[in-house]
């Protein structure tokens, strides 16, 4: 007589319960803070990754992309998407574009990123593009990343109205000037672009002088191997004489890779080249910012436009999507001050955050061991994380 009473209660309360966290985790902030926690350590390679335990393994193929030239893509989708679900009922995506030298579409980082994305219910795409990967960085890059949005907003499992573009390094300023072209200006969702370069010419001049300007200052600053390989192989790109460009790399890349002193100038070198290839031997050789400069200055009319065109902002004012922007401080192949310049070049409409971080590199995330100092970077981080879920899914 006295247990129904006792248990209709505690099967209520129960019931209540069950309610309330089920209205808790359903509850759209809640959610995303829930996934964003789950999604971090899977990004970072650190501490418990319950993503991985709770939500099966994505489903993976390739596809061809590419008007002007074929590349493949891999797509990660989630393990629950049924073929037929299209239009309206499409999933989320999410292009991951990677940078200049890039690494394999089967590096351990790439697939940890895009398997963690499509946990989390994204159908991700992440394209190979065979010129990046050579260290060729060229103004056909862009249409080449478009090519590849057209590719994967047309899988019958994407929402086309839901495809966004989250690029690293290089790839960040491809996707940024991707969703400045006329094509995709009004279909891109979102931009996260992590590391990018705000304006070519000014890249060229920090990684040949080894320096940043801060508040007007010159200070060092110190380009890794990638950044310096990438450098060359633009400039060496530029150059329309291919014998005059062999003996540029000739006399300078042996110094540049190095990574020590600049190549010293020499004047039997230079007398083998002309216009723009003896601008580029002066940039190489330049020992100070000013020298670069000054080079960069008597570029011609055509390499500077092709260097415009390589610029996210000589064309971000033109952005419709929302854009997110990431940038570590101690980034050794594109300095953290260019993030200043493209917030500063993007329209206030379209920039929702900018973040910098000290925890990770735009490739490769840091492997060490996170303490409380890193604190503050990991709520950084979330932050960032949270906003882009929120809008992105």
């Amino acid at each position: 007589m006295i247990r129904r009473p006792v248990t209709g209660i505690f099967m209520a309360v129960a019931g209540l319960i069950a309610v309330t966290v089920l209205a808790v985790i359903t509850f759209e902030p809640v959610r995303t803070g829930v996934t964003t926690l789950a999604l971090v350590p899977e990004l970072l390679d650190q501490g418990p990754k319950v993503l991985s335990v709770v939500a099966p393994e994505p489903a993976r193929r390739q596809i061809g992309y590419g008007e002007i030239r074929r590349d493949r893509a891999d797509l990660y989708l989630p393990a629950d998407t049924p073929a037929e679900d299209a239009g309206l009922h499409g999933r989320p995506a999410v292009i991951l574009v990677l940078g200049a030298n890039q690494v394999a579409l089967e590096h351990p980082v790439v697939v940890r990123t895009a398997t963690a994305l499509a946990r989390i219910g994204f159908v991700v795409a992440v394209p190979a593009d065979a010129d990046l990967a050579a260290g060729r960085i060229r103004p056909d890059a862009v249409g080449h990343l478009i090519d590849a949005f057209e590719a994967v907003a047309g899988q019958p499992e994407v929402d086309p109205s839901r495809v966004g573009l989250a690029g690293f390094s290089v790839g960040a300023s491809v996707a940024l000037l991707a969703a400045a072209d006329p094509e995709l200006a009004g279909r891109v969702a979102w931009v996260n672009a992590f590391g990018a370069y705000a304006d070519a010419t000014t890249l060229l001049v920090d990684i040949a002088s080894r320096s940043i300007t801060i508040d007007a200052g010159v200070q060092p600053w110190q380009p890794g191997e990638l950044a310096r390989r990438a450098a060359l192989g633009l400039i060496l790109s530029a150059v329309p004489n291919r014998a005059m460009a062999e003996v540029l790399r000739a006399a300078t890349e042996p110094a540049i890779l190095d990574g020590g002193a600049p190549p010293a100038y020499d004047q039997r070198v230079a007398a083998r080249l002309d216009g723009d290839a003896t601008v580029a031997y002066r940039l190489l050789a330049a020992r100070t910012r000013a020298e670069a400069e000054a080079a960069m200055a008597d570029l011609s009319p055509s390499a500077m436009a092709t260097l415009a065109a390589l610029s996210p902002v000589t064309v971000a004012g033109a952005i419709r999507a929302p854009v997110f922007l990431m940038h570590d401080v101690g980034d050794d192949a594109i300095p953290v001050t260019h993030l200043a310049h493209l917030a500063g070049a993007i329209p206030a409409t379209s920039l929702r955050r900018t973040t910098t971080f000290e925890i990770f590199d735009p490739v490769q995330q840091d492997t060490g061991g996170i303490g409380l100092e890193q604190v503050p970077d990991l709520m950084a981080l979330f932050g960032h994380l949270s906003e882009v879920l929120t809008l992105a899914r």
